[in-house]
């Protein structure tokens, strides 16, 4: 019995960091903020993907060729996209100074906006297979919620110490950008911190009931 529980846990091991180890090796190098912005990220997926699947490809066809679920697929690829082609244009900026086009022209943190929908998407799709199938997973349906909700709230708490480090390097061309651009959520800009603050939790909770409502119940 121990020598089987000590399979079994070598083997979820294996697979979580099969999944993981191209995550890490493919992370741009931003240098300080690397660390900082894909460790809620790794943290979320360790959490969310405790039970993975044994084939990524027969995951990958079975999650596009289903017809349901068309609100959590266009989070997740519209957010995966948005983090990749921002951290490619952060990459490709990188040393110019101030980055305020491309992606960073819609909100002050593209990257962050992708993240958090990206793993939206990935949250509803996990509660609805804990909630309507066998599924079985390391968290429960409300864990895996608040797992969602802790990253968001640790991401929007990065972002505003992102600038106020961008404030001291940039001081007043920083200031400007700020007055154009919204901070996290595209259109919707406050010019107060704390509002800011309170649309980027408020905005993304009301996306993530309205996918976890369109979901089909069984």
């Amino acid at each position: 019995m121990v020598n089987l529980g000590k399979s079994l846990v070598g083997n979820w091991f294996l697979r979580i960091a099969g999944y993981l180890v191209p995550l890490f090796q493919s992370a741009p190098s931003l240098g300080v903020w690397t660390g900082l912005m894909t460790a809620p990220l790794i943290s979320y997926l360790v959490m969310l993907f405790s039970s993975l699947p044994e084939s990524l490809p027969i995951a990958l066809e079975e999650f596009f060729a289903a017809s349901a679920f068309l609100l959590d697929k266009t989070c997740i690829v519209i957010g995966l996209l948005f983090l990749c082609c921002s951290s490619a244009y952060m990459r490709i900026r990188r040393g110019k100074g101030l980055i305020t086009s491309g992606p960073y022209r819609l909100v002050r943190h593209p990257q962050y906006l992708g993240i958090v929908l990206f793993t939206l998407g990935l949250t509803t799709r996990s509660y609805w297979i804990l909630t309507n199938t066998f599924g079985i997973g390391f968290l429960t349906p409300q864990q895996t919620l608040a797992a969602w909700f802790i990253e968001l709230l640790v991401y929007v708490l990065l972002a505003n110490i992102e600038e106020l480090y961008l404030s001291k390097e940039f001081k007043g061309s920083f200031k400007s950008y700020m007055i154009k651009t919204p901070f996290l959520i595209p259109l919707l800009k406050t010019n107060n911190k704390a509002l800011d603050v309170l649309v980027s939790i408020l905005i993304p909770a009301i996306l993530l009931w309205i996918v976890l409502q369109s979901a089909p119940h069984y």
